[in-house]
């Protein structure tokens, strides 16, 4: 258990050492290449559904492991990344990350997921009691959620940075909510923005393989080697709402600072 815990803890401080040498210094993650494909989002957004989706249809098949997943579609920011790469063969190349907006990024296509931020504060907490063992009330988390102590900085500052961006032709915009409520449509919009030629079957049957109770199996295969049988699961499965769970006063601090995008992106601030 101590071994496992300093080992983590060396992991984090290259993790570290790697953002600042590329946030910092601004060196590019990577060469890009027209055909590359991202699919970018703040964390508890999403992204994990549209990649087990995108591997479906990619690979032919489901993914049991997060390892089978990050070898196929590499995470930019990962300690991994480099050996994954330099892995990947000919064709379409697929990668996920929750990095705010760079230009270069855009010399590909770029496939943005944004997620309620009230629902992403709440699935966040919950990430971190169960993996971090975070202490503290939601009110103190909301609060360094907010004022950027997270590693990709606060929702508005993330999602903002992409936003700039919506109307740049190497960009497509979606919504969690809708890839919950109209699954095809949106799998669809993101394969043809990708420039995928996918028949509507092969797409449903992509969409069936990929519930809800898959992802979280492929999320716990991370976890448990992290030492917890954290699901991992957007807020169960995006069921529970932030209305259920904020206060109306937490809800007021939330649109005082972000409700601009709040509304922007067609999100009530009530």
């Amino acid at each position: 258990m101590v071994l496992g815990r300093l080992g983590r803890g060396w992991r984090n401080v290259r993790k570290v050492r790697r953002d600042l040498k590329h946030r910092l210094l601004g060196l590019p993650w990577m060469q890009v290449e027209p055909r590359d494909r991202f699919l970018f989002s703040y964390p508890r957004s999403g992204n994990t559904w549209l990649r087990h989706v995108v591997h479906h249809v990619t690979h032919g098949g489901n993914v049991d492991a997060m390892d089978a997943l990050e070898d196929a579609q590499p995470t930019i920011d990962a300690l991994e990344f480099g050996e994954r790469l330099a892995r990947m063969g000919d064709g379409p190349r697929f990668f996920k990350s929750h990095l705010p907006a760079a230009p270069y990024f855009l010399e590909g296509k770029v496939v943005y997921i944004v997620r309620d931020g009230r629902d992403v504060t709440l699935s966040y907490y919950d990430y971190f009691r169960h993996i971090h063992s975070y202490p503290g009330s939601f009110d103190e988390f909301m609060k360094k959620a907010t004022t950027g102590w997270m590693r990709y900085g606060s929702w508005r500052d993330n999602v903002g940075s992409w936003l700039k961006y919506r109307d740049h032709p190497n960009m497509l915009l979606i919504r969690y909510e809708d890839m919950r409520r109209e699954p095809v449509a949106t799998a669809a919009s993101v394969f043809a923005f990708c420039e995928l030629e996918v028949s509507d079957e092969d797409i449903r049957a992509a969409v069936d393989a990929s519930s809800v109770e898959k992802v979280h199996a492929t999320l716990r295969s991370w976890n448990g080697a992290q030492g917890t049988q954290f699901s991992g699961g957007a807020s169960g499965g995006g069921k529970k709402g932030w209305r259920s769970r904020m206060t109306e006063e937490q809800n007021r601090i939330f649109v005082d600072h972000a409700g601009d995008l709040l509304v922007s992106l067609g999100y009530p601030t009530e």
